[in-house]
């Protein structure tokens, strides 16, 4: 279908101008630009809109997503028209840095994604998705900060158009009340008492304390020692003592205890065991599904299968090497 007169209309129409000027919406549209929606191929055929749309923000380089609210009401004005356009629109704010970043951060976590697959998804550049893994890295002049803290992936690697992820950050923002705040902290001060998953559950908590404001800092320490009395020390522990905000899951077990790490990961493990006969060694450990009960778990190893109790697990590591 020529859509040539409802492209005239549009442009001259101030009603369907947006936040921006009307300067801007005619030169997207009908500029003499590279961008411009008329510079396209056969622009007037609607059968061919959603790949110049795409070609037109992708060539503008100022704010893309001024681009695209203009054409997300284009697209509006043609369907009231009749004209039905099954464009697929980013599914972020491409022009906010820290947004398409948490986005790719993310995306790439499934083996699937490609990386070449952004710029399609994402109407950004090739280069411009090149340097947002470059940050991601922490490997430019200004890394990502959240609430203070740096934000970077270690070890991230590129392969044949996949990223590998050592260890998967999901970025959480979230924005619960106080008492929310509260009900969370006394969770994962729960969970602190379980030896497996102690540590994580303490890094997850002095994340959520170091984004808290004073106020509510003073007001948790009033609730849990006037209103509902408890035991302030694990409270007190909660302050960071280092200016990053994402610990890989090996880096979430200090202690050498890698175990939970290779369960969820069904990857092979290594055990210096405290056991009845004394201080000994499985290896190629295999975790058992399904066996965990009471403090203790079953693995197939190289001693044959066996069950093993946290509070006797002394080391823990990847390989037998690492535990001599």
């Amino acid at each position: 279908m020529n859509i040539s007169t409802y492209i005239d209309e549009y442009a001259r129409k101030k009603k369907y101008y947006l936040s921006c000027d009307a300067e801007t919406v005619h030169n997207l549209i009908k500029g003499d630009g590279k961008y411009s929606f008329k510079s396209q191929p056969d622009y007037t055929n609607s059968e061919n809109l959603a790949y110049n749309i795409e070609y037109s923000v992708k060539s503008y380089t100022r704010d893309k997503d001024i681009a695209i609210s203009i054409y997300k009401d284009f697209c509006a004005f043609l369907k009231s028209k009749g004209i039905e356009i099954n464009v697929s629109f980013p599914p972020i704010a491409v022009s906010n840095s820290f947004e398409r970043l948490m986005f790719i951060s993310k995306y790439l976590q499934d083996p699937r994604h490609k990386v070449s697959d952004l710029q399609d998804l994402l109407w950004v550049s090739e280069r411009t998705i090149q340097n947002d893994l470059i940050k991601l890295r922490g490997r430019d002049n200004d890394p990502i900060q959240i609430c203070g803290k740096v934000f970077k992936i270690d070890n991230l690697e590129r392969g044949k158009d996949v990223v590998h992820f050592p260890s998967t950050a999901h970025p959480l923002f979230l924005t619960p009340n106080l008492t929310q705040v509260l009900v969370t902290l006394k969770g994962l001060k729960t969970m602190g008492e379980n030896p497996l998953y102690a540590e994580y559950a303490h890094l997850v908590a002095m994340d959520i304390w170091e984004q808290l404001s004073d106020y509510a800092k003073t007001r948790i320490h009033f609730v849990l020692s006037e209103l509902l009395p408890e035991d302030l020390a694990w409270y007190e522990k909660l302050r960071k003592q280092d200016d990053e905000s994402f610990y890989s899951e090996y880096r979430c077990s200090p202690n050498g205890n890698i175990f939970l790490d290779c369960i969820k990961n069904e990857k092979t493990f290594c055990v210096e065991y405290d056991g009845e006969d004394g201080i000994c060694l499985y290896s190629n450990c295999v975790f058992i599904p399904r066996s965990m009960a009471d403090g203790s778990f079953e693995v197939n190893s190289n001693q044959g299968k066996v069950r093993l109790h946290f509070d006797k697990i002394l080391r823990s590591a990847y390989t037998a090497e690492e535990l001599i």
